[in-house]
């Protein structure tokens, strides 16, 4: 079979579509992880059959490109761990999993492994507040440029 290469430029004008299933996707793989630890291919390959349900009809050559993704994904995965794949996907696509708790945001009191969770999805958000604050500054920084090229104050002396 002659597999197409798919690029890197076909896997950025998919990543509005993957912004949209990747939460579905990190999702699954916090409730597995809770339960199971570090995952093997094969569940990670059914955590992201899970968020492709999401996507509806798409044609082949679409679905082929978000698998790449995955597999992408897959493969940093077994490499470098959950939290280097995550970094890539932020990196890449600019998406991040839905800042919430796991298991739909249900709390049982007591539970070790709900309290571990909610500990480090504490830890997440107040990394994610932190990194969005940096990108805001940033932004205003952009902007207070643009606007000083726009309208360049003149010297006090040719005033």
């Amino acid at each position: 079979m002659n597999q197409r290469i798919i690029t890197e430029e076909d896997m950025i004008r998919e990543a509005e579509l993957f912004q949209n299933i990747y939460p579905i996707f990190a999702e699954e793989m916090d409730r597995v992880e809770a339960i199971r630890g570090r995952l093997n291919d094969f569940q990670i390959m059914i955590a992201a059959s899970r968020a492709k349900d999401a996507m509806g009809i798409l044609s082949w050559e679409r679905r082929q490109i978000v698998n790449a993704i995955f597999e992408s994904y897959m493969e940093k995965y077994s490499r470098y761990g959950r939290q280097e794949a995550d970094e890539w996907v932020i990196e890449s696509f600019g998406c991040r999993p839905s800042p919430r708790l796991a298991f739909g945001d249900k709390r049982i009191a007591g539970n070790r492994e709900t309290d571990e969770m909610t500990g480090l999805k504490i830890e997440g958000l107040s990394r994610f507040i932190l990194e969005k604050e940096a990108e805001l500054l940033q932004l205003y920084r952009e902007l207070f440029e643009l606007m000083e090229l726009e309208n360049p104050k003149k010297p006090d002396h040719e005033a």
